[in-house]
């Protein structure tokens, strides 16, 4: 985030007195002096310097040096702590020494525990024994402090609770000039459940393609072999090697004719069925096959490929000759 992160101040404020120095500030946008603040908001010189001060530490005023006066600024940024508090997503700010300097009150709520347990405590001690790749949060940690921004997907176990949270580590810069790290993290466990959901039932669906008798291919919107499974391999082909090749590069050239028109009524109508060709194996022997194949399209009814399923077809074979008509 750009600017300043502000650590707690140990001032007490006076909130009227903080609001007339924000209305002071607002109405001179080309900023105010110390003096000049003092004056148009009746509070006096010292006190208005420490409003400042902390104003500015808090993220709601600007500072620029003017030969050696400061001049004080409305902030153009939303305060870190203002933010903090009002967003869903879960801050932590930390020193160079990664030691918890400011939080917002979601990640003391996730974990269970009371936000003063947090402060001052190193994030990695806090994370140990709950998060599962504390690891690889070190790594993103310590490459924010030095300078990067990287993203972790954190694997938390706690009390019995199994999340996910999408952690974003930048490097950040206090009123002092030393160096910090924050991280911005986001409950992603539903959309992780989902993801593994599928995973687990495109892995089922796979082994239930991948033990059936026949052929089941997917091929892109050009034709070409996105997914064939494994039973091709009766015709010495392997489906790793196949993808990406032109299906109807297994076709015999004198059948590739009849193969295209029915992948072409396939696009057209939707599907089609009793396409038969002859497919040729990897030790050139032929093989009568009889496809049948349906059209995947998008919302906008345009086709994107097509799914397909190979049978062999012996009856279709021609009549091989005795030996008793050989003989003749």
């Amino acid at each position: 985030m750009p600017g300043s992160v502000a650590q707690t101040s140990t001032m007490k404020t006076n909130p009227e007195k903080t609001r007339l120095i924000r209305e002071a500030l607002m109405k001179n946008p080309r900023g105010l002096n110390v003096l000049q603040v003092a004056e148009k908001t009746g509070i006096n010189r010292m006190s208005a310097g420490r409003y400042l001060e902390v104003m500015a530490t808090e993220g709601l005023a600007d500072i620029q040096m003017v030969g050696n006066a400061k001049v004080y600024f409305l902030s153009k940024q939303i305060p870190v702590t203002t933010y903090m508090e009002y967003t869903s997503k879960h801050y932590c700010i930390t020193d160079s020494s990664l030691h918890v300097v400011q939080l917002n009150k979601w990640i003391p709520k996730t974990v269970g525990m009371a936000e003063e347990d947090f402060i001052g405590r190193s994030l990695l001690d806090t994370l140990k024994g709950v998060v599962v790749n504390v690891d690889e949060c070190r790594e993103a940690m310590e490459r924010a402090l030095a300078g990067e921004v990287s993203t972790v997907i954190v694997e938390e176990n706690f009390r019995g609770r199994h999340k996910f949270f999408e952690i974003l580590h930048m490097p950040v810069q206090f009123p002092d000039g030393s160096r910090g790290m924050m991280a911005v993290s986001q409950d992603i466990t539903e959309n992780k459940k989902r993801e593994m959901a599928l995973r687990e039932e495109g892995e089922m669906y796979r082994e239930i393609v991948e033990h059936l008798p026949a052929v089941i291919v997917a091929l892109d919107a050009e034709g070409r072999i996105a997914y064939i499974s494994p039973r091709v391999r009766e015709y010495g082909y392997d489906p790793d090697t196949l993808a990406g090749r032109t299906f109807t590069d297994l076709v015999v050239p004198d059948d590739r004719t009849a193969a295209l028109a029915g992948l072409a009524t396939t696009r057209r109508k939707g599907a089609a069925t009793g396409i038969r060709f002859r497919l040729k194996d990897t030790k050139g022997r032929e093989s009568w096959i009889e496809l049948s194949c349906t059209a995947m399209r998008d919302r906008a009814g345009t086709c994107t490929g097509i799914t397909g399923v190979l049978h062999d077809v012996p009856e279709a074979a021609p009549a091989r000759p005795t030996k008793k008509n050989a003989a003749k």
